[in-house]
């Protein structure tokens, strides 16, 4: 083969190369989750979730599912919130109950508090958590959460034990056990204002109504999450630190697990309020990551 005739044989393996990678570069295609689009149908339409959806965080061993909330809002708490009574604002405004379907709820909340923490307990009384603590969902596992996190609507209702109480039922047992005065238990819900990112919102607007899993995916990315959640233990105050420790069986959509943490409220030098909340929950509720044989 002479020099010209290898030269063009040469440009012509070089162009072919180029159009190759050009059709099939990373980016060059929409960004479909693993398992996108048929073979049948290269480049074609979605039939599967983005891959946007995805987080980079996904699981940890043991753990199908793990969640982390954080409240670190400044506010100046002599200030009533703009919402007014923040349990009619939660129960009403964010859950969307009427008042037969909140005695419903409060009826619940009774029910479990007597099955694990026995009868004749003070009546539950509604709450709501002040938005103005900033209190966030900033990682579920899987789930691609904007830097801002997703908005949590807290509440539910509390029982308050204004003095030392024996608590009998699940927990206590036959015996009972005693809690300090200012301790309570809490049924509620996490009720979290989820968004889409901007990537995925672009997905939404073009593809939402291609396949029936982009649709389903677009769709529960506009309603709010809900995790319930009820007191697994009494939490018992801080009294030298001024804080909470707490322990709470959770109820989510991929399954039960459990929600520890703490809030440590801070008073800054103005007077305002440091919210200071950590709450962390794994599914199912203990791993375990490692099982050692001795």
């Amino acid at each position: 083969m002479d020099l010209f005739r290898k030269k063009h044989l040469v440009l012509a393996v070089i162009m072919l190369v180029a159009t190759i990678g050009i059709a099939y570069a990373p980016g060059s295609q929409p960004d479909w989750a693993p398992g996108g689009p048929p073979d049948s149908t290269p480049g074609g339409l979605p039939d599967s979730t983005p891959a946007c959806a995805y987080s980079s965080f996904c699981t940890l061993d043991g753990f199908d599912k793990v969640v982390v909330f954080m409240a670190a809002g400044q506010y100046n708490a002599s200030l009533p919130p703009a919402e007014g009574d923040l349990a009619v604002w939660y129960h009403k405004a964010i859950m969307g109950r009427n008042d037969t379907e909140i005695q419903a709820e409060k009826e619940a909340a009774m029910k479990y508090f007597e099955d694990e923490f026995g009868p004749g307990l003070p009546e539950p009384v509604a709450f709501g958590v002040d938005p103005r603590n900033e209190y966030r969902a900033y990682i579920i596992s899987c789930e691609n959460i904007p830097p801002e996190g997703w908005v949590v609507r807290d509440g539910g209702f509390i029982v308050n034990f204004p003095k030392k109480t024996k608590l009998y039922g699940n927990w206590g047992g036959s015996e009972g056990k005693n809690v300090p005065a200012g301790s309570f238990i809490v049924y509620g819900d996490y009720n979290i204002k989820t968004t889409l990112s901007d990537e995925c919102k672009n997905y939404c607007d073009e593809y939402k109504n291609y396949c029936d899993e982009c649709k389903n995916y677009c769709d529960k990315k506009t309603s709010p999450l809900i995790i319930h959640y009820q007191s697994a233990e009494p939490i018992i105050p801080d009294t030298i630190n001024n804080g909470i420790t707490f322990r709470c069986t959770t109820i989510a959509p991929w399954g039960e697990g459990i929600a520890q943490g703490i809030s440590y409220t801070q008073t800054l030098e103005n007077g305002n309020v440091q919210a200071n909340i950590r709450n962390v929950h794994t599914y199912p509720a203990f791993g375990p990551s490692v099982v050692h044989d001795m």
